[in-house]
């Protein structure tokens, strides 16, 4: 028996690294920014208001790649409170400004290796590491100036960052950036009002007040038959499309074909990996599913809006 050599390999793994444990990021109102490790207890790990509003403090969007966490937020409806951030954590619990701009940034979408953001004055942004951002794209959109274009909703598929939100001094439109990389992008103005959006089965699917729409590109869209209620979210759970609204839910393996399903979530789903479900409810009431069928409750958490969980990946 040859002991140095069997030392050695106890020794190796010893040292190799054990998998990640799970970590869940939510971010909110207030900058309210809180992790858990197992979906349904949560820390609150940074915080700039207590019970925040519709301002800078608002954290709305987050992503996760090159081991790290990218939240992003801002606006308001004065000079003041409009101003947006881009922040950074590789734990969720210290944290970095790495990016600021006199508007909201919102929201973030990882896409291959890059990161890419809606910025203010129809302008996108894009980061190969989180860190340092360049500006991408301004649209040129007629109608509406930059102030008055709010984006809302991305996803990332088939090489291409869809954008969508809407635009004009009463937001009467509702439009979609498209782009392959963050520095190039076409726009078009003329959708209907959709109110979230998700990619699944090679195709993005984009649903709101009586519709559902989808696309392979983010350019052409396609009205599919829906169930006629609002509806204002959706989630791909790596087999099947789920959306839903007022209590109601659907399911779709490609985005086209819908039904009734048994889905039943507390408040709204944020997030799945198509077995397990997070949602969360006003004002940052955060609610579990193992196997969305069964709920449990969170812990008690102090009052702010929660807009994005994520999770980071583990190898």
């Amino acid at each position: 028996m040859n002991l140095p050599r069997l030392t050695a390999l106890a020794l190796l793994l010893v040292t190799l690294p054990s998998s990640a444990a799970d970590l869940w990021l939510a971010v909110g109102y207030g900058g309210r920014r809180m992790i858990s490790t197992d979906g349904r207890n949560w820390e609150v790990t940074a915080e700039w208001a207590v019970n925040g509003g519709d301002d800078s403090n608002n954290l709305m969007g987050a992503a996760y790649g090159h081991g790290k966490f990218v939240v992003v937020g801002g606006g308001g409806f004065s000079k003041a409170t409009q101003g947006g951030h881009i922040l950074t954590s590789t734990d969720g619990r210290e944290w970095k400004e790495v990016h600021k701009e006199p508007f909201r940034i919102n929201p973030v979408v990882i896409g291959g290796e890059r990161f890419v953001a809606g910025g203010p004055d129809r302008t996108l942004l894009w980061s190969d590491d989180g860190e340092h951002w360049e500006k991408g794209a301004q649209v040129a959109a007629e109608g509406f100036p930059g102030w008055a274009m709010w984006f809302r909703n991305g996803a990332y598929g088939n090489g291409t960052y869809v954008f969508m939100g809407e635009g004009g001094a009463k937001k009467e439109f509702y439009w979609c950036i498209t782009s392959p990389d963050g520095k190039t992008a076409s726009f078009r103005r003329d959708l209907p009002q959709l109110r979230a959006l998700a990619f699944g089965a090679g195709t993005f699917v984009a649903v709101g007040n009586e519709v559902i729409t989808t696309s392979a590109d983010g350019k052409e869209w396609t009205t599919q038959p829906h169930p006629g209620d609002k509806l204002d979210w959706i989630l791909w759970t790596g087999s099947e499309f789920l959306c839903g609204g007022g209590g109601k839910s659907y399911a779709s393996a490609d985005g086209r074909t819908w039904n009734p399903s048994t889905f039943k979530p507390q408040g709204r789903p944020v997030w799945t990996d198509g077995r397990r479900f997070v949602s969360t409810s006003w004002p940052g009431k955060m609610s579990f599913s193992p196997d969305g069928k069964q709920w449990l409750k969170g812990n008690d958490l102090p009052p702010n809006g929660i807009n994005r969980v994520v999770k980071a990946e583990t190898r």
